[in-house]
């Protein structure tokens, strides 16, 4: 007797629930990269002289492109009720004053550091400048870009690997995910050095700030403080920025470099590494998030 084989199809909705990482990765990129190039294409893909008006659009989609998937994908695969452990994960503020102490002065203390430093000892040059309403900008793109990078990606990471190794591999994707907007307004300008640039401002900063990020998450599972924690940093960055030449600009962001991957060595050497059953409970077939 010939038994009938099992339809081995896999549809789009087993595909999400078995690759729901490389689903987003993918669905990120294609959104805000795909709107990127289309940008381009517009401008005959001149990298020479960037638009002002394009700006505000790039920032769009760079902002949909880990918000728009991580919202559609919990809603796919969890339905309703994925979405509503999101949102109890988005407005947990209870964690702790440590907590919020982490998340808001690691990157303004440890940058402010570097260039007073530098400013006092190399040149005044380095001295940081107080821009306070810059950081308006970074909490509305750790309210956005949150959603999806610890508001999906994260907890799933946690579920698979240890703290810092959830954080390093999301955070070698979050600083690649830069690379198309950076080439478009840097690379011109910079030339060869554009390549270094890249690898110290955002590989090199980015992968263990998401290293500590996915530590503070793994101790709290809230994503408002993600949110907060991104904001310190891209609105420190912001607000401080000096009025440096490439050269010293190489040189304070690459010890900056220096500053994060102490702290997140440090951090690593506190995480104690989370089973699959203590980062997720599985309640009716969507994977959700365990409140703390």
């Amino acid at each position: 007797m010939v038994r009938p084989r099992a339809d081995s199809t896999m549809t789009p909705s087993s595909f999400l629930q078995r690759r729901p990482l490389l689903s987003y990765t993918v669905l990120t990129f294609v959104i805000s990269w795909g709107g990127i190039l289309m940008v381009l294409a517009a401008t005959g893909f001149d990298l020479a002289t960037p638009q002002a008006t394009e700006f505000a659009l790039l920032f769009l989609l760079m902002l949909a492109g880990p918000s728009v998937s991580g919202f559609a994908l919990i809603a796919l695969m969890d339905g309703r009720a994925g979405l509503q452990e999101l949102w109890s994960r988005l407005i947990r503020w209870k964690v702790g004053a440590g907590w919020y102490a982490v998340a808001l002065l690691t990157a303004p203390l440890l940058l402010l550091t570097v260039l007073l430093l530098l400013g006092a000892l190399v040149s005044p040059d380095f001295a940081p400048r107080f821009h306070w309403a810059m950081f308006a900008v970074g909490l509305l793109a750790g309210s956005f870009e949150e959603i999806g990078w610890t508001g999906f990606a994260t907890p799933r990471l946690l579920s698979r690997h240890h703290p810092w190794i959830a954080g390093l591999l999301l955070g070698l994707v979050w600083a690649m995910w830069h690379l198309l907007v950076d080439l478009r307004y840097n690379s011109a300008a910079m030339g060869s050095g554009w390549i270094l640039q890249f690898a110290i401002v955002y590989v090199s900063t980015l992968t263990p700030f998401r290293i500590l990020m996915t530590w503070v998450y793994s101790n709290t599972s809230s994503v408002l403080l993600a949110v907060l924690m991104h904001a310190s940093y891209t609105g420190a960055l912001m607000a401080f920025f000096p009025a440096t030449t490439f050269g010293q600009g190489m040189l304070w962001q690459l010890l900056f470099a220096i500053a994060l991957w102490a702290a997140a060595l440090v951090a690593v050497r506190r995480a104690k590494r989370r089973s699959p059953s203590s980062a997720f409970i599985q309640r009716d077939g969507p994977i959700l998030g365990r409140a703390k």
